[in-house]
């Protein structure tokens, strides 16, 4: 017998990682608050350490805001994959030319759209299991735009956005 209700148990849940960086805060608030110079500067040593902890934990939850979607995402050794009934495949983070967004009048039908060098292309639904694992893929790619691709995913236009591609080399 459960004593706390599906629907709270769920919002702890996504909420747990941002929550205990927050406690964290808290132990460093305490801390810098304290007597002496020693306790003080470890405080506001783990006072800054959560607040990046929050700020990050905070960010991948709204990657994984959706779920109930077709398919499963997977990361592993810098592959990112997508399995589902009928559709999937996989693309190299090391090989990626350009990351969009493609959104729509419905949340559920928010799509994110990998694209290679050389071709091969991964379309993935937002709501798709272990999506969150994208906020992680993207995290190996420098300048990524993570306010466009928030923006993007509660956007109800039929729009791309483009949140990442990949710097061309110059010839002059």
């Amino acid at each position: 017998m459960s004593f706390v209700r599906p629907e709270a148990a769920s919002a702890l849940a996504r909420w747990s990682e941002v929550l205990a960086s927050l406690l964290i805060v808290a132990l460093g608030l305490w801390a810098a608050t304290g007597a002496g110079w020693l306790l003080q500067s470890l405080g506001v040593g783990i006072l800054l350490i959560g607040l990046g902890l929050a700020f990050t934990a905070f960010r991948r939850m709204q990657f994984g805001q959706f779920s109930g979607g077709v398919g499963v995402v997977d990361l592993d050794e810098r592959q990112l994959s997508y399995f589902a009934a009928f559709d999937g495949g996989a693309v190299s983070l090391d090989m990626l030319a350009r990351v969009t967004i493609i959104s729509g009048p419905r949340q559920s039908a928010a799509q994110w759209f990998f694209e290679e060098d050389g071709g091969a292309q991964l379309l993935i639904p937002a709501n798709a299991a272990e999506a969150d694992l994208l906020f992680d893929a993207l995290a190996a790619l420098p300048g990524v735009d993570y306010d466009a691709a928030t923006k993007a995913l509660s956007s109800r236009a039929d729009q791309q956005h483009v949140i990442w591609s990949k710097e061309r080399a110059q010839l002059h």
